[in-house]
């Protein structure tokens, strides 16, 4: 008996729709939490466990529902406040997440330019974007090679360090009430940011790991994050013989 894996991404409103779908198909009898870090095993069924398994959501924890044969898994977009396993179909600590009006600090950042965000639900409350020239890479070699190698390196740490004071900035006001902070751009880039912008590093805590995509971190990008920022990962699961 093999289980077939269908991976997709819903917003938040394509969750609750499917939520409402499963429910009322009557189809799924049995729910499962995970919380953050908790292991991996439903120990519903096969389906649930290849679905949890196939999620790989230990940062924010899992919804399982199951069926005869058939099993929805979901990571939602942030961490889950409950854990534990019952009969029936309860989608309420779910929906209870996603219905949150979270306050959620936004980093897009890319070598050349910067936005940064705080949204309150889905509702962007203040941002700020600019650029900041970084020179392309030198392919020559030689002393030529060093000097600007240097002169990019200065350029990288003046972005960083412009693109940390202006999150300070934005994010200060909203600091007793931040939920989580998220971050979006190249994984290489946005880690060494983190590293070098003392603000953030002071922030790890609230600092989720999931890194949002973003082509061009400019007004446009920020102002419509939100559907991103709130978007859940859904895996399905169904035995075939």
């Amino acid at each position: 008996m093999t289980v077939r894996i269908e991976r997709q991404a819903a917003s938040k409103r394509r969750l609750l729709r499917l939520l409402d779908e499963l429910e009322c198909g009557g189809e799924y009898d049995r729910t499962l939490y995970v919380g953050p870090g908790e292991p991996a095993d439903a120990r519903l069924s096969r389906a649930a466990d290849e679905a949890l398994t196939a999620l790989a959501a230990d940062e924010t924890g899992a919804a399982v529902f199951a069926g005869e044969g058939l099993a929805v898994a979901v990571a939602p977009p942030f961490p889950l406040g409950t854990s534990g396993a019952q009969e029936g179909f309860d989608a309420a600590p779910l929906r209870e997440l996603m219905g949150r009006e979270l306050v959620v600090g936004v980093v897009l950042l890319r070598l050349g330019r910067y936005a940064v965000g705080v949204l309150r639900g889905e509702t962007l409350a203040a941002s700020k974007t600019d650029t900041r020239h970084v020179k392309s890479r030198h392919r020559k070699g030689g002393s030529s090679q060093r000097r600007f190698e240097r002169s990019r390196e200065r350029l990288v740490r003046e972005l960083f360090d412009k693109a940390c004071e202006v999150t300070r900035q934005i994010f200060s006001p909203y600091e007793t009430s931040m939920d989580h902070i998220l971050m979006g751009g190249e994984r290489h880039t946005l880690r060494a940011f983190a590293e070098r912008c003392d603000y953030l590093r002071r922030k790890r805590s609230k600092t989720l790991s999931r890194v949002l995509s973003v082509h061009s971190p400019n007004h446009v990008a920020i102002s419509r994050i939100a559907r991103e920022v709130w978007q859940s990962r859904v895996v399905f699961a169904s035995e075939e013989r």
